[in-house]
This record gives C-alpha cells, structure tokens and sequence, in this order.
C-alpha cells in the first residue's frame, strides 16, 4: 500500500465503502487521483511528504478525523484537510477549523462542489510550498548577495543601496544585460526591513499576455481556456517581501495599466475575479532598454515610468569595474567545484590578467560562462590557466583604463595590480611581467612603492 500511496497528492479517509466509490468516480471525472483507505490509522500510516490535500470523515473507527487532523496538521502543517461531517456535527465542524482545516464540507454533498474545493486546498498548499522554498532559498549560501566588487563603480553601487533599502520606495535597476541587476535586487532586499519576507521575481519576456498576467496576479477558475484551479499569483507570494520585475519594459501596455494600479494602491484583481485583493509588496524593477525612448515611441506608460523610476540605480557595464574580475572568477571556480563535488583548483595570475583584457560584451554571465567552460575543459585538474580560455576572443588593449597615461603611470600600474593578482609574491610577478625578480624590486623602488631603510 505505501508504495502506491507514495505517488499520491490527495488521500482520502471514510470508513463507508459507497462514499468512498461516489468520491472516487467524481474525482476520476476531473482527473483528480487519490489514495483511498478505510480508518484515519491507515491515512496516517501513508503518509509523505508529496500529499497536499486529505479529505477526512469526522468519525471513523479508531483514530476519528478530528484527532487525524490534529496530527496532519502537527506533523506536516501545509497540508490541507477538508472534513466531511453530517447535518448534526456542525459543533465538530467547527472544531475542524479552528484546528486549521481548509475547510469542510457537509453530506450529502455536491460531487462538483466537492471537487472544487479540493482542488482550491491542493492550489493553495502548492503556492505555500512554493513562497516557503523561495523564502527559504535566501538562507542557502550560494543565493546569498555575495560581493558585488570592491571597484569604484561598485562602490558607488553599494552606497546607493544602503540608502534605498531603508526605505518603501520603488526602485528601477538600469544597465546592460548581464551585468548582475538580479543579484543587485536580492542585494536591496537582503539589505532591507523586508529581508525576512520573500524574494519573488518574475522574467517579464518569458511569458506572453494573459499568462504574464495569471503568473502576476493569478487567476480563478475558469477564466480562461485552461484554468481548471484556482491560480495564487506572484503578488501574493510576495506579500511582505519584495517583488522582482526582471525586464519590466517587455509588458504589454494592457498589463502596465494593472501593474500601475497595484503600485498606486496596492490593490489588484486576479483574472476573471470580482472580489479587490491587497498585497503589501515593494516593487524593485530592472530593464536593459532606453523605457524614456521607450515612452516617446508609445511602448511604454509615461506615468508608469515615473512611478518605477523612484530611485534609480545603473549597474556598470564589466569592463568598467575590471578591478572585479578576480574575485568574480574566484566565486564562480568555488561555487563550481561545490556543486560538481571537486577540488577548487589554483587560479594563475595569467589566467586573471587575459580575463581582464577580453571586452566582455555579454558583461558577468559571459565572464560566468568562460569560467565554467574553463573548469569544465581544462587541461589541468589542479589549476586554471590561459590554455583553459578556449574559443575566447583575443584580449584588447583597455583605451578608457590606459589612454593618456605616460609611460611611467602605466608601468607603475602594471607593477601594483599585477603585484595585487600575485598576492604580492614578487617572484611570481617577475615571472608574470616577463622580467627578472631583481628588476621588480628596482622598479618598485624607481616608483615608490618600496622606500629603503638608510641604515640597512
């Protein structure tokens, strides 16, 4: 029995036969598959982490639904019970609810009502499950904001979000594809009074029209070709934590008019709904587009614009936060190794150093990307190193970093961030630089970065 029960989402506890047949033939006919049993002993015996939804008679021999319930609900708490109870136990009926039942439902019944409200309770276990595991996800290390870079740029990044954390306001993230703006919004978040609540975010291109609405603010059931259950949204989910809008200038002008009235009120309708719900959420957005150009061609609201565009931050581009680079690769070679199960392997400085000449177009993904087809092909297990860089394109010089400093400025350069690649092991700079170590030291010395002791 535990075997087939182990596939089973919904259980089904009634000591009448006959019961149990009508409720089997109307789930059947909305392909609804249950596990059936006799008592609440054997409920209890099959149960698992997969159930979402139990539907118990209140008075069963043994163990009756009641005290099933007390157990469902102490042992796996986002499990849904609906009580089937007669005309004369509207007491227990009662006692259900206050226990934390779903709901209940009193023979004789209606198949279809029944069935309904089944599936509502399945729905509304699933979205629970859903928003605790994205909640949860923000404990886990590798989902965590690591560091975002130590460069100028990004410091004046970090500045902005210490401030805007603090408070309510919407906040538009702007810059290229694939400079971070997901990691730098689960930044705001994890920096503010909201870090508790959930992080949900939603890729605004992924889905056309209607399903981009559903997936926002749910649906109810039949409100569309396909709708056969109640849909909770991504507002809801969020509700006191933060919602993501990943692309956000992709939207539909139908559906920036909605997102305009959530943001001006905080209210919303799911699809075919009638009934105004609330959700208290901060809206953190990102775009890679021009949405001022985008408002001038008529693509995009301008008062929506100014209502996202609160406090804007602009996430550099990769090549302008070069100085990044290896403590990017170094979290991108450890993550890998952790969850391929391998030993982190040592990084060269010449595999730094041709990572920060390259142009990176596609910004940190591709330098992501470079990096995991590096530890992936690389030819020795214990390190990475510039022969590990196949397909890449050839470094360029960096013209915004060198152009118009002497020669001098630019050795002096060459000398302090190779030095800062090589751990300050200058045996290991010479042999990077292409020169003796002796001459490192007179370098450093013609430079001043090395002041001799006059009674050595």
């Amino acid at each position: 029995m535990s075997a087939v029960v182990k596939a089973r989402r919904l259980l089904v506890a009634d000591d009448d036969p006959i019961t149990r047949q009508v409720i089997k033939h109307g789930f059947d006919s909305v392909g609804l598959t249950a596990a059936y049993f006799e008592n609440g002993d054997d409920l209890l015996a099959g149960f698992n982490d997969s159930v979402e939804a139990c539907l118990l008679d209140i008075q069963m021999p043994g163990t009756n639904g009641l005290d099933c319930l007390k157990r469902i609900k102490k042992d796996f708490p986002q499990v849904e019970v609906i009580m089937l109870t007669s005309l004369n136990q509207a007491t227990e009926a009662l006692e259900a609810v206050r226990l934390g039942a779903f709901d209940y439902i009193t023979k004789p019944f209606d198949l279809k009502e029944l069935t309904n409200r089944v599936s509502n309770a399945m729905a509304y276990c699933r979205s629970q499950r859903e928003r605790d595991v994205l909640k949860n996800s923000l404990s886990e290390p590798q989902l965590k904001s690591p560091a975002l870079g130590q460069s100028p740029a990004m410091q004046q990044v970090h500045e902005l979000v210490q401030r805007i954390a603090l408070t309510a306001n919407s906040v538009l993230l702007t810059g290229e594809s694939g400079t971070g703006k997901t990691l730098l919004a689960r930044s705001i978040h994890t920096s503010s009074p909201r870090a508790e609540g959930p992080f949900i975010s939603v890729s605004c291109p992924c889905l056309p029209g209607e399903l981009l609405e559903s997936e926002m603010f749910g649906h109810e059931k039949g409100a569309f070709t396909g709708a056969t259950a109640q849909r909770v949204g991504r507002v809801q989910l969020a509700e006191g934590g933060t919602l993501f809008l990943d692309e956000i200038g992709e939207i539909s002008l139908a559906l920036q008019t909605k997102l305009l009235t959530f943001l001006q009120d905080k209210t919303y309708f799911r699809i075919g709904g009638e009934q105004s719900l609330v959700s208290d959420v901060r809206i953190v957005a990102a775009t890679n587009q021009d949405l001022q150009q985008r408002v001038q061609a008529g693509l995009f609201r301008e008062d929506l614009f100014y209502r996202l565009n609160v406090l804007p931050i602009e996430m550099p581009r990769l090549t302008a936060r070069v100085e990044d680079i290896p403590m990017l690769v170094n979290q991108f070679v450890h993550r890998f190794a952790a969850e391929n199960k391998q030993l982190v392997p040592t990084i060269t400085p010449e595999y730094l150093i041709q990572l920060q000449q390259m142009p990176w177009p596609g910004n940190v993904r591709e330098l992501k990307n470079a990096v995991i087809r590096s530890m992936t092909l690389r030819v020795d297990p214990e390190c990475l190193s510039v022969g590990d860089l196949m397909g890449m394109p050839a470094p360029v010089p960096s013209l915004a970093t060198l152009g118009g400093l002497s020669l001098a400025e630019i050795e002096r350069r060459a000398i302090v961030e190779t030095l800062e690649l090589c751990g300050q092991r200058k045996a290991e700079a010479a042999r990077v630089l292409g020169i003796a170590e002796k001459s490192v030291y007179n370098k450093m010395r013609r430079h001043g970065l090395i002041v001799d002791d006059p009674r050595a």
